[in-house]
């Protein structure tokens, strides 16, 4: 199959990248010149990566299509451009479900959001696909846990919590933060905390799903320093605080809007 991508930003490299490194045969790619610095990398570097001159080529060129550019870009960049019905869509855009995607690409109309992650460049973390399309599973398989939703709707609910992971390395770094500060030198607190927490996640994806609200209780001695540490930011209200921030987001996020200068 060949796939073409529209749009060449962080999320497109890392997928590409994931796509060249995961192994087996490699799908011709066709690279539109939107994100010039990278679509030119990614031509020198993968003999299978062909970069176009306009978006209206690579969609020429193309089976799949695949949409990755900022949702208040979106409608301008593909007012002009022509699709075919045989063609399958996979759209990077939040903010825009498939049947919105699938107005603006018709006559194809085989339209699929997905989730690429930054860890995705490193074959881990999940890939959501919304609605599942085999070929799109195929095409995408080796690149992470590939979580399929059916119903569009529930797509924004994985994104907000998708949402955490500026937070999660602001916890990471607080940790690593204060373990220098109390004397430890940086590379071996880096380098411990970071361990810990690839741990502790290995941990969690082992756990079945019945036994995950057990873990924190089967890691901590009541009293103990894990304890504390918990029960101290329960009744604080942190976890509270975390629940209610990511409701609000869910509420009041809109995904469409101008990213701030």
């Amino acid at each position: 199959m060949k796939i073409g991508f529209l749009g060449v930003g962080t999320v497109s490299m890392a997928v590409i990248e994931a796509m060249a490194t995961r192994g087996g045969d490699q799908d011709t790619i066709f690279l539109s010149p939107r994100g010039e610095k990278r679509s030119t990398e990614l031509a020198a570097k993968y003999q299978h990566c062909v970069r176009l001159d306009s978006n209206q080529a690579v969609i020429d060129a193309s089976d799949m299509v695949v949409i990755s550019m900022l949702p208040n870009q979106v409608e301008d960049a593909l007012v002009d451009l022509t699709f075919r019905s045989d063609q399958i869509i996979a759209s990077f855009i939040a903010g825009i479900p498939p049947s919105g995607i699938a107005k603006l690409t018709a006559p194809a109309t085989q339209v699929s959001q997905l989730i690429p992650l930054p860890a995705i460049v490193h074959h881990k973390g999940p890939l959501v696909i919304c609605p599942a399309h085999p070929d799109v599973e195929r095409e995408f398989a080796g690149l992470g846990d590939i979580v399929i939703l059916d119903d569009e709707t529930k797509i924004r609910v994985l994104s907000v919590t998708s949402a955490t992971m500026s937070t999660y390395f602001t916890y990471q770094n607080t940790i690593i933060d204060w373990t220098i500060a109390n004397g430890i030198n940086p590379d071996t607190a880096s380098k411990y905390v970071r361990s810990l927490l690839e741990g502790l996640a290995i941990e969690g994806q082992a756990a079945t799903q019945a036994e995950l609200p057990h873990l924190p209780v089967e890691h901590e001695t009541p009293g103990g320093l894990n304890f504390r540490n918990r029960t101290g930011l329960q009744e604080q209200g942190w976890f509270t605080d975390l629940y209610d921030r990511l409701q609000d987001t869910y509420t009041n996020a809109d995904l469409k809007a101008k990213p701030k200068e």
